[in-house]
């Protein structure tokens, strides 16, 4: 851990701020940046995100399936699920071998994600960073994307259009960032669809808002009981120390696991009352 605190700057959460690597052109400090923290929690989620888009095709019958990414970044969910890539393939893609000519990288990539794992998965993703967005779009990371800011403002008739009828809305750690405006702006566009949704929450964040904002609308939320996935390293013992805080401030332990020097997060999924029911999360993942 790197004990250096004084050029690192904080959010207000405790985090440290990354906001000089979230919408640069291309993604190549992003990745070397979360390289260096252990970033994993995508990896972690992948398995579990397909077996949720497999049980959601087995309800609606259909291969065809839309996923919309919130907080996506520069595509990494949409690499994974739909392009078949490990988070590692894409540290090495925009390591030190990476093309420094944006140009030439772009190119590279548009060959890179022109076929698909799964083409019958369409990921559009959801970001206020809008250089993020278009690089991953241009390169065909992703089918679309809404670069804005759903805390602040209405997603707009083009944006609706992006969005809407998708299967699942997930997210792989921008809860606590993004709050339940957000999701709500997003769920109501697909409710026709019984759309699911599938949100990995840092520990120290408290997701009941969300849940409360599904269950208004006859959804029941499940957390995968006893199942923690890690996110992260802290990057200095004050981002640990202002973590540990945290999650003490919400009644919790972090003993064996943000005490270990990570950041930890829980799967939230929620289902219309009729799915939920029919078939328990734990029992769904398991199959």
């Amino acid at each position: 851990m790197d004990h250096r605190t004084d050029a690192l700057n904080y959010d207000q959460t405790g985090k440290i701020s990354l906001d000089h690597v979230y919408n640069e052109p291309d993604p190549k400090a992003y990745f070397s940046t979360l390289r260096k923290l252990g970033y994993r929690v995508p990896e972690e989620a992948k398995p579990v995100f397909q077996r949720l888009l497999s049980a959601k095709r087995e309800a609606t019958g259909e291969d065809k399936a839309k996923l919309v990414d919130v907080g996506c970044s520069y595509g990494v969910n949409a690499a994974l699920l739909k392009h078949g890539m490990s988070l590692e393939d894409l540290y090495r893609l925009y390591g030190s071998d990476a093309p420094d000519d944006h140009g030439m990288m772009l190119t590279r990539d548009q060959g890179l994600f022109t076929g698909a794992v799964d083409d019958a998965l369409s990921v559009v993703g959801v970001d206020a960073a809008e250089r993020a967005i278009a690089y991953a779009v241009d390169a065909g990371v992703l089918d679309a994307g809404v670069a804005t800011n759903l805390e602040k403002r209405q997603p707009t008739s083009t944006d609706v259009e992006a969005v809407e009828n998708a299967d699942m809305i997930i997210s792989t750690g921008c809860v606590g960032y993004v709050t339940r405006t957000s999701l709500e702006r997003l769920v109501e566009t697909s409710l026709e669809n019984n759309v699911w949704m599938a949100n990995f929450v840092l520990r120290m964040f408290d997701y009941e808002p969300v849940e409360q904002m599904m269950a208004e609308r006859g959804y029941v939320t499940e957390k995968l009981a006893g199942a923690v996935f890690p996110q992260r390293r802290f990057a200095s013992e004050q981002e640990r120390q202002r973590v540990l805080d945290n999650v003490s401030d919400r009644g919790l332990s972090p003993d064996g696991l943000e005490s270990t020097g990570w950041y930890f997060a829980e799967l939230h999924v929620s289902r219309p009352a009729n799915d939920g029911t029919r078939l328990p999360l734990e029992t769904l993942l398991a199959a």
